[in-house]
């Protein structure tokens, strides 16, 4: 299958040094520190971590506080991607390429549309009925012994999501949460207890009141990001 995406901008290897907050980390390309920007505010716990491995990709503007991005670790010979963004373009695009079977006759209708009562979500989809569906997704790259974890950082705003799309379907609309694992050494998504009990909580009552709950594996192969597993099982029961 032809890529997902690719990246277009020359990588450059470097070792993780620190992260001084959660939008940076410093890593050392042979002369010293230097800042690359971290798109992905969560833990990162095993991922982003001193002396790991990390590409990052030079930024050249005078208006950035940092010259550099983050585009992905190196754990266990597995690029984990760093750019929590990306999730959104990678569902998209397999969506596009009818590459994901629970979503197989559905079509994108708009990106970051307007909830009927409040707020937003990723995508409203068209289903092959003509019905709207509205899509949330959320990046996953914790992974333990097979096992992605979402969240690895306590979420209220993930949290809020889940109440709106389980209002949407109380009220007769269809949505769905997706998971996009940005790394391919998954074979099973779960909640995250220890870390947000609460959402844990959420996401298997959402899903009991109907919201569909999905996720999907892709790699990182420089310069490509590939479609691993369509669809990745979610286990939401304690």
């Amino acid at each position: 299958m032809e890529p997902l995406l690719t990246h277009d901008r020359d990588l450059l290897a470097g070792t993780v040094v620190d992260r001084p907050n959660r939008f940076v980390v410093r890593v050392d390309f042979g002369d010293g520190p230097e800042r690359a920007f971290l798109g992905d505010p969560g833990a990162l716990e095993g991922v982003v971590e001193p002396g790991r491995e990390v590409l990052c990709s030079v930024v050249d503007d005078p208006e950035r506080a940092t010259d550099y991005d983050a585009v992905a670790a190196v754990v266990d010979g597995v690029h984990v991607s760093l750019r929590a963004a990306l999730a959104n373009d990678l569902y998209e695009r397999a969506l596009s390429m009818d590459a994901v079977p629970d979503f197989a006759g559905y079509a994108l209708d708009r990106p970051e549309p307007p909830l009927p009562d409040h707020g937003r979500t990723d995508f409203r989809l068209v289903t092959f009925d003509g019905e709207p569906a509205y899509v949330e997704v959320k990046s996953s790259t914790y992974v333990e012994d097979g096992v992605a974890k979402f969240p690895d950082r306590q979420t209220e705003r993930g949290r809020r999501h889940l109440r709106s799309l389980r209002g949407l379907v109380e009220n007769g609309v269809e949505a769905h949460l997706v998971f996009v694992v940005q790394r391919p050494d998954v074979g099973v998504v779960r909640p995250y207890r220890t870390v947000d009990p609460e959402f844990a909580e959420l996401l298997g009552d959402v899903r009991d009141a109907g919201v569909g709950v999905h996720a999907l594996s892709v790699a990182f192969e420089p310069p490509a990001y590939r479609l691993v597993d369509p669809s990745v099982p979610v286990e939401t029961s304690a």
